[in-house]
């Protein structure tokens, strides 16, 4: 991960260096860190659930592991039939302890939780727990301490650090110092193992309230916030553990050739070395052969210089498929070529609806992920696994005259021809069971 370096990421960094004065100051420095500080639990059942999960890892065969405080805990509780279903075939173990904050799992680690294993991939999310005690920059610096233990400990293991989750349970401040250690985690320098992923949005309405629906207490979450955490990461976990494809999960694009797609208003696309590709010229669109309503779908794409594409979501045949059914932008958000671009032009925008909350483009010539989940009223979009755009569009009246495409609730999948070369590879969807009714 290219991410900005921080000073104090792990307790090493307070090695004396210059002279002893300087040594005093920085040795004091973690000392007040209590994040840093590894350190068990006074609790008779804390004590007993670490000598049972030592007793796992023992027996040794584990791909997945899972780390963290009540929230991973969880997974045993709320979140048992989430976890048999995407986990129970997996060789998975949780080691979440309900309570816990990170100098916790730092003596975990250090006390022979780690012996003798060594996973494809461990997911980690902790932090939660350490709010009242520790800043933001704190907080972040015992983050990353469990997650560069892990990986000195467990070398050939990946790791997926999920951003901490959102809480509404505590005052704004307390909420506001999480978010600026998620911050702070997201720019900070690991090694190319470990990716950074923020799923909080995943759990939040359009309006960024957290619904006790998925989290009752407004904190842990229930089924239906555990299946959703599963259906965020799904895709990541089966890239980082080498899986063929993701759980449920399909190709929409074989790599060899057409099947499955119909060329709308023109004959430009060709397919390549698993490509799929658009030379440019008479502009038109490419269609899937049949409609789709409630979809998780997911490509890789690459843009030229001034390049310029889109997705399109529950679109008829017939008029404009921008505007007649839903279009995701894809485009150059560093060319000129169409003079200064709106908000709503940028790549991952609902087009002349709703722009992306965050620009997170890369430069022209580069593979670029996207990710678009239509379900329901609800519409996202994680771009190069950052989430963007996160809206109600049953509440986007406003735009439904020239818009109409925004009601509608199923129709075509396609790709745009703008008349530039576009290139797109590993086209994945997932079908949802439609979500109107639960809403």
């Amino acid at each position: 991960m290219n991410r900005k370096p921080m000073s104090s990421v792990v307790r090493s960094v307070c090695v004396p260096v210059l002279a002893a004065a300087m040594a005093l100051s920085a040795s004091l420095a973690c000392a007040q860190n209590s994040a840093l500080d590894p350190s068990p639990r006074g609790d008779e059942w804390w004590a007993q659930r670490n000598e049972e999960k030592k007793a796992l890892v023992q027996e040794g065969g584990i791909d997945l592991l899972f780390v963290g405080d009540s929230i991973t805990h969880g997974w045993e509780g709320a979140g048992a039939a989430v976890w048999e279903e995407y986990y129970g075939d997996r060789n998975a173990a949780n080691i979440g302890f309900s309570g816990d904050q990170t100098q916790h799992v730092l003596w975990r680690f250090e006390n022979g939780e780690l012996d003798g294993i060594s996973p494809k991939l461990a997911v980690v999310m902790i932090g939660t727990n350490n709010f009242h005690a520790n800043t933001a920059e704190e907080i972040a610096e015992g983050v990353s301490a469990v997650v560069n233990t892990l990986r000195e400990k467990l070398p050939s293991t990946k790791v997926l650090l999920l951003a901490i989750f959102p809480r509404e349970d505590q005052p704004q401040e307390y909420r506001d110092k999480l978010a600026r250690a998620n911050a702070i985690l997201e720019e900070t320098e690991f090694d190319d193992a470990v990716h950074f992923m923020d799923i909080g949005p995943w759990f939040l309405e359009p309006d960024g309230s957290l619904p006790p629906s998925v989290m009752p207490d407004l904190l842990h979450p229930n089924e239906v916030g555990y299946q959703l955490w599963a259906e965020a990461i799904e895709p990541k976990v089966a890239e980082l553990m080498g899986e063929p494809a993701p759980k449920g999960w399909k190709r929409l694009f074989n790599g060899e050739d057409l099947t499955g797609w119909e060329p709308i208003g023109s004959d430009s696309w060709h397919v390549e070395d698993g490509m799929l590709y658009t030379v440019g010229g008479e502009g038109g669109w490419l269609s899937t052969d049949r409609e789709y309503g409630d979809v998780d779908l997911q490509l890789e794409f690459r843009v030229p210089e001034g390049g310029n594409s889109g997705v399109f979501l529950h679109a008829p045949r017939t008029g404009n498929p921008a505007f007649e059914g839903i279009e995701i932008q894809l485009i150059d958000d560093y060319t000129d070529a169409y003079g200064e671009l709106q908000p709503w032009q940028l790549t991952g925008s609902v087009y002349a609806v709703a722009a992306p909350s965050r620009e997170v483009a890369l430069p022209a010539g580069e593979w670029q992920k996207i990710r678009i989940r239509a379900a329901g009223h609800r519409v996202m979009v994680i771009f190069n696994d950052t989430p963007i755009v996160n809206i109600d569009r049953s509440k986007a009246q406003s735009h439904a005259e020239e818009h109409p495409g925004l009601m509608r609730t199923s129709g075509y999948i396609g790709l745009q021809n703008h008349g530039s070369r576009f290139d797109f590879r590993n086209i994945w969807i997932r079908e949802l069971a439609s979500e109107a009714a639960s809403e």
